[in-house]
């Protein structure tokens, strides 16, 4: 078996395998921060009972299932965008607006850079500090972004970092950006595990700003990244008419219409995925706190930033010693300021995460053997 020598994303099953020759399906992803509850059951019997969809194109206007987006979101049925996963709509919005001088909040996720790279965008980055949880304030990000700045990128909550702005906070940082030309992207991939969610999300601010950029999708909290289904949120009137000329027809297929329709209506499903998170999110960080010298930061997702202790095993090296035992782990050194001492773990099933609780405080009690004695 070869030794770990990059980070592995949490989809890169298939890379682990190559690597480790160990099957794919007897992986534990704690990497790819998907609900481990798996998908709703009312949207697969759904699409069981409808699997003629498949020979008929969708509603082009995918009137639906922008419906039921707009009564899960608080957004106005107007101020929709589908797309082919929030990765279409990221590159999209990024041409559209092509911005000039761009402005990361990091350390984030790197496709933002890599869709300004390609659009010929400069960037500047802000940067969260671990002295304060990897969090900014509104006023830092309004001082630190420079006056030739015409996007700036926000997760929120943040990936790997789980740091959060709430929905004043953001409304302060639109209110600011409009006067000055800015937009404001935020991206809200994992703001749905939160229970506070109500309090974090600026989706109903697409109604009264303009420069504002809401991006979400299915893949994390309804567990269906192969349905690729992505929707975006804005009350900019131009952009919309510029995206619905840009974009294909029918690019969202007929199966993720009639799923989607049906699961942003699931309220039992989704508030049974809430509970699970937040069940094991205390289960988590309440077992990795009592393991000695290691730092957990604030939660508002379904996955945590750990910091190990020092003379200890790095994060490259956890990573291997947990990835042979089946359990895949997020190594964040690839991230910027983050060194090799973090990790990020997903909370799956109760059993899967006692586990890893277990395997990471052997592995920690005995710094280094357990890579140096594992045959190869």
């Amino acid at each position: 078996m070869k030794k770990q020598d990059t980070a592995f994303h949490g989809s890169d099953l298939e890379k682990i395998e190559e690597n480790y020759g160990i099957p794919k399906e007897r992986i534990v992803s704690f990497s790819a921060n998907v609900n481990p509850m798996g998908f709703s059951k009312k949207a697969e019997e759904a699409l069981k009972n409808n699997v003629s969809v498949i020979s008929r194109y969708p509603d082009r206007d995918y009137k639906e299932l922008k419906k039921a987006i707009a009564s899960y979101t608080g957004a106005s049925s107007k101020n929709i965008l589908l797309g082919n996963g929030v990765t279409e709509l990221l590159t999209l919005f990024i041409n559209l607006i092509s911005p000039g001088y761009a402005v990361i909040i990091g350390p984030t996720y790197s496709e933002y850079e890599k869709d300004l790279k390609r659009c010929g965008s400069k960037i500047g980055y802000i940067t969260a500090k671990e002295t304060s949880d990897f969090v900014l304030t509104p006023d830092i990000i309004i001082e630190e972004t420079p006056p030739e700045t015409e996007l700036v990128i926000l997760c929120n909550p943040n990936n790997p970092t789980s740091g959060t702005l709430f929905k004043k906070d953001l409304a302060k940082l639109c209110e600011d950006f409009q006067k000055r030309n800015i937009w404001l992207m935020i991206d809200e991939t994992y703001v749905e595990f939160s229970e506070r969610s109500h309090e974090i999300t600026a989706a109903d601010l697409t109604g009264i700003y303009d420069n504002l950029f809401v991006l979400r999708g299915t893949s994390k909290f309804f567990a269906t990244p192969g349905l690729r289904l992505g929707y975006a949120l804005t009350g900019n009137e131009d952009l919309l008419d510029r995206a619905a000329k840009a974009q294909d027809p029918w690019n969202v297929n007929s199966a993720a219409d009639l799923m989607g329709t049906v699961m942003f209506q699931d309220t039992a499903f989704i508030d049974s995925v809430r509970k699970t998170v937040e069940q094991e999110k205390e289960y988590v960080c309440g077992s990795l706190s009592s393991i000695k010298g290691i730092r957990i930061f604030p939660v508002n997702g379904n996955f945590v930033l750990v910091k190990l202790p020092e003379n200890s095993l790095t994060s490259g090296e956890l990573f291997d010693v947990l990835i042979r035992q089946g359990m895949m782990i997020r190594d964040c050194s690839t991230f910027s300021v983050l060194g090799n001492r973090f990790i990020r773990i997903c909370f799956m099933s109760h059993e899967d995460n006692e586990k890893l609780i277990l395997a990471i405080k052997e592995a920690l009690a005995q710094p280094g053997s357990a890579i140096r004695d594992t045959p190869t």
